[in-house]
């Protein structure tokens, strides 16, 4: 073997301290006062004499194991294992030379250890942390089994480079609060990038190839923080990639912010070894823990440091780093991690922080990550994945599916991990009777938090829980109204509550008091302040949700109402324009409210008959005002408004609101639907609360044929009568839709026009014969015209093939 003076000796070092057996057999057999004596400069004067010392007083066997240590902390001349070879060889001492010398074999386990000795500091931490690293916790708190853990599928949600993080990206990054679509179009053309790039991992085709890909690919050395709401995985992820640095040859270290004392001091050394040992329970000696820190120094670009948590720290992280700093000083908390995240220690290993995205709001150039990465939503793969994991009963596909078309507010929850999760335990608790809990995204709630608050985890202290959650709803609400999601310990005191009491529904945390004086109001640590959060922007907006519907007084839940649909105005071109929609997600939760008010015992039932009435007044003002002709430029927030009113489940509410409408006539000129949940919402909608239309255009060219049968069925079942109604169509859907064509012209008192994407005279064939068998006695004009005309282009014009005039009570006329 070709070996550099550096790799001899450290696999040396490896091979002798690689087993108990074989280093105290190497430190028995060696004599090591004439070893020294012969090996010249290579072990300097001060450690002879140290090492003979050691020897008159405890022994060679004591002397040795002194050696072996000052070559594991680099004190003795670079090319000593081979001068020590030597010396052996003049010595003739045969058998520690074969003990000792290097062979093949001894390569190929130092490369697969990465250099790390069996059962020195550094394994046993590696075993401890990857045994820490699979067990995953389930969202009452308790852990879950170690087979439960490892059974768990790998998934990730998707990552997306914040570019300019610290210059443009403010999406949900100030603790204002903002609607999760908003949140989601801040980061929609972001570019992507893999779990493995962030780990580093060697693959043969990147899937991504952009900058930050490439960076994250290329630099090892590099800093990035990893942001993300609650429940969307982030521990999870640093959990994962502990596993996946091991499993690649590579030495982690996860350290929790929240278990950092902020006045305890740290060493570099101390902290990834004192700190981390304490954490495990590791017991090291000062000898084992200076090896450990050499090898990490030797082994830079071996090292991942990965800190979970900073939104849950107790302490600032300083954005001016100390000059000239020494890395074997000790500095409290704040100075050592500006340290790291500057580079001025370990500039060869990557480090990587992970934190709810406002706790890097105040990082100062001098601190700011190479890189940001945003945890967003887990693919629909992954989500059914993990939804088959932890579903007791039933498939994935099948839940998901119903989900979709049930209820597709709650379908989009589950590409949080924790929601998921949530909804799965929910459905494990309940059964075939999970439907009924699901229906709504509020109704979804109430049952998640019953169920949370019935757990054995809960502790709320000595509260009643209902006193507790009016507490917290109200707490919640006036928040929301302020455009915060951030809760100062002053806010639970004006609410006569604790951070015990609040501890299963929000995160506590501290912030640095940015003015750098005492607040009146905040409890202070320090300039530390104690500030909390809800686990996830959605349990807030159900809190909320309840305070309106349960506390707030009839003449203020008016005015608020108000402000729950975004204004409708003209815009210089007489287009309908859309105002700012600031409580989107706070609207569906209401409507979810409304919908369940009669089930809520408690609440008076004239309040709950006037607050209904005055929410019905408001919506159906706003649809009045949303279909119309000048509507074309607001068709996402029509599309979202039938999304919402799918959580109006109660027929009699449904009723109320069809006929508060019943004077109106709709105007839906869409054409294409392209996201499944817009058509859902629209079959909810017209089945539920249309009972005029004066027209509709829909292209159902790539429908699937269910949800076409749900287009027609959505149609008859209601008592809407429709003016002019357009759709394209292929010719295929037209032979296999005809009867269900010829079904719906009951319900239309002017013009059906099928435009056909190519076709012939034959294409009409089927509908024809249907239509020369239909009683023209059923319609409900006194004239109706049927047209099918052939476009080669989605909206080009083209020749007729069906024309045909249906009179009542008079055979059809086909004019051509």
């Amino acid at each position: 073997m070709e070996l550099t003076l550096e790799k001899h000796d450290q696999m040396m070092l490896f091979k002798i301290s690689n087993g108990e057996d074989l280093k105290k057999e190497f430190c028995t057999k060696l004599p090591i006062v004439d070893i020294i004596e012969q090996m010249g400069s290579f072990v300097s004067q001060k450690y002879k004499t140290n090492i003979k010392e050691i020897e008159m007083k405890n022994g060679s066997y004591a002397a040795t194991k002194r050696f072996v240590g000052l070559a594991t902390v680099n004190k003795l001349k670079t090319g000593w294992s081979r001068q020590l070879l030597q010396t052996i060889v003049r010595l003739d001492l045969k058998y520690v030379e074969e003990l000792i010398s290097l062979k093949q074999a001894d390569l190929e386990e130092f490369n697969e250890r990465i250099g790390i000795p069996r059962n020195s500091l550094l394994d046993r931490l590696s075993e401890k942390q990857r045994h820490h690293c699979s067990i995953l916790k389930c969202p009452m708190g308790r852990n879950d089994s170690i087979e439960k853990s490892r059974a768990t599928p790998v998934v990730h949600p998707q990552l997306n480079v914040c570019v300019d993080h610290f210059k443009k990206n403010t999406a949900f990054t100030d603790g204002r609060y903002k609607s999760s679509q908003e949140i989601r179009k801040a980061y929609e053309k972001a570019p992507r990038v893999s779990f493995k790039d962030v780990t580093k991992s060697k693959v043969e085709t990147p899937e991504f190839t952009n900058k930050g890909s490439k960076k994250l690919r290329e630099q090892h050395g590099l800093s990035l923080c990893i942001i993300g709401a609650a429940g969307a995985g982030k521990t999870t992820m640093t959990k994962r990639m502990v596993t996946t640095c091991m499993d690649e040859k590579k030495m982690p270290f996860l350290i929790p912010f929240a278990q950092i004392d902020k006045d305890e001091r740290w060493s570099v050394k101390t902290l990834l070894t004192k700190f981390l040992c304490r954490f495990h329970d590791l017991k090291p000696s000062e000898e084992e823990i200076d090896e450990a820190f050499h090898w990490i120094l030797a082994n830079q670009e071996k090292c991942f440091l990965i800190f979970d948590g900073l939104d849950q720290s107790s302490f600032v992280i300083s954005n001016e780093p100390i000059e000239n700093p020494d890395i074997n000083d000790e500095f409290l908390p704040g100075d050592l991690m500006s340290l790291l995240l500057s580079r001025k220690f370990l500039p060869n290993t990557r480090i990587a922080v992970t934190s709810r995205p406002h706790s890097l709001v105040q990082f100062a150039p001098a601190i700011q990550p190479d890189i940001v990465v945003f945890l967003n939503d887990l693919l629909s793969d992954d989500v059914e994945k993990l939804m088959n994991h932890y579903l007791d009963n039933g498939t994935a596909s099948e839940m998901l599916e119903k989900l979709r078309t049930k209820s597709p507010r709650i379908h989009q929850l589950t590409r949080n991990p924790l929601l998921l999760r949530l909804i799965a335990l929910l459905s494990n608790e309940k059964g075939e009777n999970v439907w009924t809990y699901v229906s709504t995204i509020a109704k979804l709630f109430f049952e998640v938090v019953d169920l949370l608050q019935l757990s054995a985890h809960h502790e709320r202290g000595d509260i009643d829980v209902e006193v507790l959650n009016r507490k917290l709803a109200a707490m919640a609400f006036y928040k929301i109204i302020e455009g915060s999601v951030v809760f100062e310990q002053s806010d639970l005191e004006r609410y006569g509550l604790s951070g015990e009491n609040v501890q299963d529904f929000l995160f506590g945390a501290l912030s640095s008091n940015h003015n750098n004086r005492p607040s009146n109001n905040a409890l202070l640590v320090g300039l530390l302040e104690v500030f909390f959060y809800f686990h996830h922007q959605s349990t807030q907006e159900f809190f909320s949700a309840r305070f309106v519907l349960e506390q707030l007084p009839v003449g203020e839940f008016e005015e608020f109402v108000g402000k729950l649909f975004p204004r409708l105005e003209k815009g210089a071109d007489g287009k309908l324009k859309v105002g700012e929609d600031s409580f989107a997600n706070l609207r569906v939760f209401v409507i979810g409210m409304v919908n369940e008010m009669k089930n809520r015992h408690q609440l008076d039932e004239d309040e709950i008959l006037r607050k209904k009435n005055i929410f019905i007044n408001f919506l159906c003002d706003h649809l009045r005002q949303l279909f119309v002709e000048e509507a074309r430029g607001v068709m996402e927030h029509q599309r979202q408004m039938w999304v919402d009113m799918m959580d109006f489940r109660d027929e009699e509410l449904n009723r109320e609101i069809r006929q508060h409408l019943n004077d109106f006539n709709f105007l839906f000129n869409f054409g294409y639907l392209p996201v499944a949940a817009h058509r859902e919402g629209f079959f909810h909608f017209m089945q539920h609360f249309v009972s005029n239309v004066r027209y509709l255009w829909l292209d159902i060219d790539e429908w699937s044929d269910d949800e076409i049968r749900r287009l027609f069925q959505s149609i008859q079942s209601s008592t809407a009568k429709i003016e002019e109604m357009e759709i394209l169509m292929n010719p295929q859907q037209l032979e296999q839709w005809s009867d269900h064509v010829v079904a719906i012209l009951p319900h239309l008192t002017r013009k059906l026009q099928l435009r056909l994407i190519g076709g012939d005279n034959r294409t009409c064939r089927k509908l024809k014969e249907g239509i020369i068998n239909f009683d023209t006695s059923n319609l409900q004009t006194e004239e109706l015209e049927v047209e099918v005309v052939e476009v080669r282009e989605h909206m080009g014009g083209g020749r007729t093939l069906l024309d045909v005039v249906l009179r009542r009570g008079q055979p059809p006329q086909f004019n051509n």
